[in-house]
């Protein structure tokens, strides 16, 4: 079985399911996921869990993610891209110290409304099935972080910003926010991914390059591809104790992040740690040896 990571560069107008089924044809019989769900409008990096990756899926989908986004300003639609309906029209386009002003009042920890146009669910069905019926559902409200929104530039009524953000952000819900705070209405009017988890657009993969001769070497080893979480070196006796559920206090695990990458002392991944103050307790454990 095919086990790890493969970076992976989604071009516009196909969504990331469809994308990632591609690989098929070359991993046998392994499993094949994602982290983080990119529009079908959107561009960049694409995460690709094979075989026992797809267990750590969410270590990786936790991460920080980084975005350029494009924002035009004139109208909005139902869907908040340009791929829905316009809802309405506002020839108004925001002054570029007015608009950077705004920027930094949305950085930092908020709650954002999804996008009734999106793939959270309700009632075990994704928001965008009722919203194609027209039909009402209560409001998806999560809490958000965003660590930074710059200004790249300005064409007409198109500003370009980076967005450097945590789980669950919707780039789409941003620029409506920022579009009402500034009297304006506004669509997501292009959006690339340049990184996810601490992999970036440049070591991302076209999927045309891709086939059975060579997916092996592009794959990048599990212990490496949750580089995002600090990592941490135990002795056989202790890991042995990990293995059987045992609670462990480790004082070089004081500072470190909330969960670990366990390695044993030849750099073999074990799994990951959950880590409180250094107390650390098994998360998620390779469950096959390979």
């Amino acid at each position: 079985m095919i086990s790890g990571l493969l970076v992976l560069n989604k071009p516009s107008g196909i969504s990331s399911g469809e994308f990632i089924r591609k690989l098929k044809p070359f991993l046998d019989n392994s499993k094949i996921g994602h982290s983080g769900t990119l529009d079908p409008l959107a561009s960049g990096v694409i995460l690709a869990c094979l075989g026992q990756m797809t267990r750590f899926t969410n270590f990786l989908a936790n991460e920080k993610k980084t975005y350029i986004a494009e924002m035009m300003f004139g109208f909005k639609t139902d869907t908040g891209d340009l791929d829905g309906k316009i809802e309405k029209e506002l020839k108004r386009i925001p002054k570029k110290n007015d608009f950077e002003k705004i920027l930094k009042q949305h950085i930092g920890i908020s709650n954002q409304e999804a996008p009734k146009y999106s793939s959270l669910k309700y009632n075990g069905k994704p928001l965008y099935h009722y919203a194609r019926k027209n039909k009402e559902v209560p409001k998806k409200i999560r809490e958000i972080e965003i660590y930074k929104l710059d200004l790249i530039s300005i064409d007409q009524n198109k500003f370009k910003f980076l967005v450097e953000c945590g789980k669950g952000t919707y780039i789409r819900s941003l620029i409506n926010d920022l579009a009402k705070d500034l009297d304006c209405v506004a669509v997501l009017s292009d959006l690339q991914r340049t990184n996810s988890a601490d992999h970036d657009i440049e070591e991302a993969h076209e999927i045309e390059s891709i086939n059975n001769e060579n997916i092996k070497s592009k794959i990048i080893q599990m212990g490496d591809a949750l580089r995002s979480l600090d990592k941490i070196q135990c002795a056989s006796e202790i890991i042995d104790r990990i293995k059987k559920g045992q609670k462990i206090y480790l004082k070089e695990a004081e500072i470190k992040s909330r969960y670990l990458r366990l390695f044993d002392e030849k750099n073999k991944f074990i799994g990951i740690l959950k880590n409180t103050n250094g107390l650390v307790s098994p998360k998620r454990l390779i469950s096959i040896e390979n």
